[in-house]
């Protein structure tokens, strides 16, 4: 009679839609109790909203936007993208620039940005972070516009 044990742990799921998607982005979507490192986010409840509201797509969009730029790649706060989220769900026309769009998330220091709505608070930082977004993405737009 030979004994067979199984070795899978038994927190072991199969991984949900968002963690898959997530995964073909290049990210890794981790609890709130962790540390984050690179290609890392704790944003599962921005995920989450971004595609009921939008769908996978615009989720999509957003996180190329953060991951394929040069500078912006590991910030992958959740404030961060849904203020990201919030201007391309207004401005369709930037969400459909394709490379024009990327190109101009090359020239904004989201890091920075985001460091200055924090420390505008109390006003929420997404709130805050998306008015200043706004304002250099729209320079940035224009100016790819024009040429």
């Amino acid at each position: 009679m030979s004994l067979v044990i199984d070795a899978t742990p038994k927190t072991c799921r199969p991984k949900g839609r968002l963690d898959v998607l997530a995964d073909q982005l290049g990210i890794r979507i981790i609890p709130t109790w962790r540390r984050r490192g690179p290609n890392e986010t704790h944003a599962r409840g921005a995920f989450k909203a971004i595609v009921a509201e939008h769908g996978e797509g615009h989720l999509v969009t957003v996180v190329r936007c953060i991951r394929e730029t040069r500078a912006n790649r590991d910030e992958m706060w959740s404030e961060t993208i849904l203020a990201i989220s919030d201007i391309l769900a207004a401005r369709k026309d930037w969400r459909d620039a394709g490379g024009a769009l990327l190109d101009a998330f090359d020239a904004i220091p989201l890091r920075s940005l985001r460091e200055s709505a924090v420390a505008l608070r109390p006003w929420p930082v997404r709130h805050t972070l998306r008015g200043l977004l706004y304002a250099r993405l729209e320079a940035a737009m224009a100016t790819r516009e024009a040429a």
